[in-house]
């Protein structure tokens, strides 16, 4: 999942610009590797971080709502929505 992606989806509900400075420190933390070196991922949430499962799910919501509007709905006859 990538950060920036990510956090523009989550600006357009939250407005605490803190509470978004927070989120992308957690993503940007770095992972202390077995050779001493530092990575700074640019895609993911942290593997066992408290608020991954969140903000996967939130990726997830966008993702997959954009894609159901944007290729299912157009081929489908009546309504048609995800549930």
């Amino acid at each position: 999942m990538d950060h920036d992606w990510l956090m523009k989806m989550l600006e357009k509900r939250i407005n605490d610009k803190r509470f978004l400075g927070l989120i992308r420190k957690w993503l940007k933390a770095g992972i202390l590797e077995e050779d001493g070196q530092v990575n700074y991922p640019v895609t993911g949430t942290p593997q066992g971080g408290i608020v991954s499962a969140v903000l996967a799910n939130i990726y997830l919501h966008y993702a997959l709502d954009l894609w159901f509007e944007k290729v299912v709905k157009p081929h489908c006859r009546g309504e048609a929505m995800i549930m």
